[in-house]
Parts: structure tokens; C-alpha cells; sequence
């Protein structure tokens, strides 16, 4: 057995270990097992000692990853196992983290390299990824689900949806629409695994109601979802604004009206991806500037 080494970029995390590089400790490494792996993620100490600022907006090569004991027949699935984490910390950290390549055995050369693209990013962030201990929890708490989950619910595409949603320069109807998308996506996914009989357009109740549509409103099965996952919310405000902005691309309401019904939404969404991954702990929430925190 030999060790993998991935190269990972876009990660501007924290570790929770120290490491001793001269005369200086830096809290630079994150050391965890998932799926049947021990994983280490050695940061850049740049991103440690650095300002996150001067790494948004590029393609950043963050993070250098240990895959420990590796059996051959078995480097398929550890790359696997760290692609999924990958999708997990770009929605912790709000940055499309993305392996580039590997080699294995570790030092040999042999391996594969991939073109990419992404940018690292820092802006509002779901996990504090800067406390190595948090992230820790949120991966370990969230990997099965998120595994469970990933094509069934189409996670991977919610999670870079929501990524693209906070690019610089965004105009806020823009957001708003990759935000409702978003909420149609994890709808649509939702029915289908409920196997929810799909019908010349619509979504239909079974049994069919003696009186009235048969047809879901897309209000009814939001309701439906959240409520899988324990969460009540009011609707209305939302499917208004969604209606008005997909209809005629634009809303009349002024940009600050617009930027609070984006934050509320961002949170719904928020909490329900967790929830969904079945995640326990403390989330930061994005109408806060991730200044707060709640707990699942």
C-alpha cells in the first residue's frame, strides 16, 4: 500500500494541527478519516499567514491532500471519496474546491493531471472553515448523506449553482434567479425520489382529490420538502418574487428590497441543504455576513 498525493485548489481553510516550519507553528493541517480513508489536507502556509483577499477571483493551488495506505485496486474510489469532499467544502466555503490532479505512489511522478476551472472565493461562507475543528465535524457529519444524496438529489449541481450565485459583480436579479433555480432544482429532485407521478407538465396528487386540481402548485411541494426536514416557512413572499422575476427577468422593487429577499432565500436554502445532509451543529447565516451562527 502507498499513499496518494492530490492537489486540491480553491480552499481557504484553516487546519486544526500545527506544523513547525523553522521558528514558526502554523495551524496549517486537517487530519480525518472518511469512508474507509485517512485523509490529510496540508494548506498553503500563504493562505495561513496571508490575506484570503489577495487569492479571490483566481485559481488558487491551496491544498496539497495525503490519501494514506492505498491499495492500487483502490485509488479509483479514494480519488472518488475526495471529490465529494471537495463538493462539500465549496459549499462550506461558498469557492469552487476542486482536486487538479495526483500521483500515486507518492513521489513517484505517475499519476494525472486535469484542466480545470474555478476561482477561490470568501465571501459569506456556510461552516467557519477557518476553525479546522468545525470542518472537521461538518465533513464527517454530512459525507454519508451527501454521498447518499449526490446524484438522487443532483447536490453537486446545487452546490455550484449556488457557488456561480456569488461571483463578484453579480446584478442582484441574477442572484435572485440562480437562487430560484436553484429551489426549482431541489423541487423537482425532491418529487422524483418521492416517485410523485409527473403528468402533462405537472405533479399530481395520488390519490386524486374528489374536488379540485390534482396538480401541485409549486408553493404545495416546497411545503412538502422543507417539511421532510422539519423546517416551516412562509412561501408566499418568495413565489411572488420568483413569479415576477422569471416572467419579466426584472422586479421593480428597490436594490436593498431586493438584497434581503436574496439573503432569505440564500438562508433557506442554506439550512435545507444541511438539514438534507443531515448535518449537526453550528451554520453560519448569510444575512449576517456570516457574523452569526444557528444550530441544526
Amino acid at each position: 500500500m502507498s499513499d496518494i498525493r492530490a492537489y486540491v485548489a480553491n480552499f481557504l481553510g484553516r487546519g486544526h494541527e500545527i506544523t513547525k516550519y523553522k521558528d514558526k507553528w502554523i495551524r496549517d493541517s486537517l487530519s480525518f478519516n472518511c469512508d474507509g480513508f485517512i485523509f490529510q489536507f496540508i494548506q498553503n502556509r500563504e493562505i495561513i499567514t496571508g490575506n484570503l483577499d489577495s487569492f479571490k477571483g483566481q485559481f488558487t493551488k491551496s491544498t496539497e491532500v495525503l490519501i494514506k495506505d492505498v491499495k492500487e485496486n483502490d485509488v479509483k474510489k479514494a480519488l472518488a471519496v475526495l471529490n465529494r469532499i471537495c463538493w462539500l467544502l465549496s459549499f462550506a466555503g461558498l469557492s469552487r474546491v476542486i482536486c487538479y490532479g495526483h500521483e500515486y505512489p507518492d513521489g513517484t511522478g505517475f499519476g494525472k493531471f486535469s484542466s480545470v476551472v474555478g476561482e477561490a472565493a470568501y465571501f459569506r461562507p456556510s461552516i467557519n472553515i477557518q476553525d479546522g475543528n468545525q470542518t472537521i465535524e461538518y465533513i464527517q457529519t454530512c459525507y454519508t448523506g451527501y454521498k447518499q444524496l449526490e446524484q438522487k438529489r443532483k447536490l453537486n449541481v446545487v452546490i455550484d449553482y449556488l457557488v456561480q450565485a456569488e461571483k463578484p459583480g453579480q446584478v442582484s436579479e441574477l442572484k435572485l434567479i440562480i437562487g430560484f433555480v436553484v429551489l426549482e432544482n431541489l423541487k423537482d429532485s425532491y418529487a422524483r425520489s418521492m416517485s410523485i407521478p409527473y403528468k402533462k407538465g405537472y405533479y399530481r396528487k395520488v390519490p386524486k382529490p374528489i374536488k379540485g386540481d390534482d396538480r401541485y402548485s409549486f408553493e404545495e411541494l416546497l411545503h412538502l420538502m422543507l417539511q421532510q426536514v422539519k423546517m416551516k416557512k412562509g412561501l408566499k413572499r418568495i413565489k411572488n418574487l420568483r413569479n415576477e422575476i422569471i416572467h419579466s427577468g426584472v422586479t421593480r422593487k428597490q436594490y436593498s428590497w431586493q438584497w434581503k429577499k436574496y439573503e432569505g432565500l440564500h438562508d433557506l436554502l442554506r439550512e435545507y441543504i444541511l438539514r438534507l445532509m443531515g448535518y449537526s451543529g453550528n451554520y453560519l447565516t448569510y444575512a449576517s455576513a456570516s457574523n452569526a451562527s444557528k444550530k441544526i
